[in-house]
């Protein structure tokens, strides 16, 4: 098994939120088109960080973990 990062698992649980996460769309682009502008990215990158950061990294023990807490 390999061993994720912190930023693995949070763009992990955008793909899983959003299947289009890595597909880029342009600002005017058609509707429904496939995609995310690269500032809805960032906004769900850090919406997810901070579900992650709270809701989720308190409750486990990561191997490469510094004392302050920050994952390596």
């Amino acid at each position: 098994m390999q061993i994720k990062t912190r930023d693995e698992i949070i763009t992990s649980m955008c793909y899983t939120y959003r299947h289009d996460f890595g597909l880029n769309k342009e600002q005017n682009a058609y509707p429904f088109q496939a995609g995310m502008t690269q500032e809805d990215r960032e906004s769900l990158w850090r919406q997810m960080a901070q579900i992650f950061d709270n809701d989720i990294h308190p409750y486990m023990d990561f191997k490469n973990e510094t004392p302050q807490g920050n994952i390596k």
